[in-house]
């Protein structure tokens, strides 16, 4: 599978999951903690290895292209990046079983927050990094 297509793959997982967790913190109860825990593990697992598959594989010719809009877009998406994996690592170290079963309201707000964010992230990618990284291929 090529480098494009394992990102639009990973990208159709990803909104699967996201899809999947949003439903579970739309409750007005907290979810099952096993079950929470299983679709936070499986969007972490898929998320860190498809922004090191990004980092070490996608955005670094992006980077270095002789095309300015490529490199400029490059560079923003690069920057946007870390801030939200920041943010993410963050609330998920910071939301264990106990503090989610304790103040339910603030996670649903903090996880949709993040949830949101991703999901854009993902279409912005799609519509916008993406299909310029195959008219560069198809160039070159």
């Amino acid at each position: 599978m090529s480098s494009i297509s394992q990102i639009h793959h990973d990208h159709t997982e990803l909104v699967k999951i996201v899809d999947e967790w949003e439903a579970m913190i739309d409750r007005d109860t907290p979810a099952p903690t096993v079950e929470l825990f299983d679709v936070r593990r499986r969007l972490s697992s898929l998320l860190i290895a498809h922004l090191k598959a990004e980092d070490w594989v996608l955005y670094p010719p992006l980077l270095e292209s002789s095309d300015a809009e490529i490199a400029r877009l490059a560079r923003q998406f690069v920057d946007e990046m870390g801030g939200l994996a920041a943010a993410y690592n963050i609330f998920m170290e910071r939301w264990d079983a106990l503090g989610i079963q304790a103040d339910w309201a603030t996670y649903k707000k903090e996880a949709f927050g993040i949830s949101k964010a991703l999901a854009n992230r993902i279409a912005r990618e799609d519509e916008e990094l993406l299909p310029l990284v195959e008219r560069a291929s198809r160039a070159a």
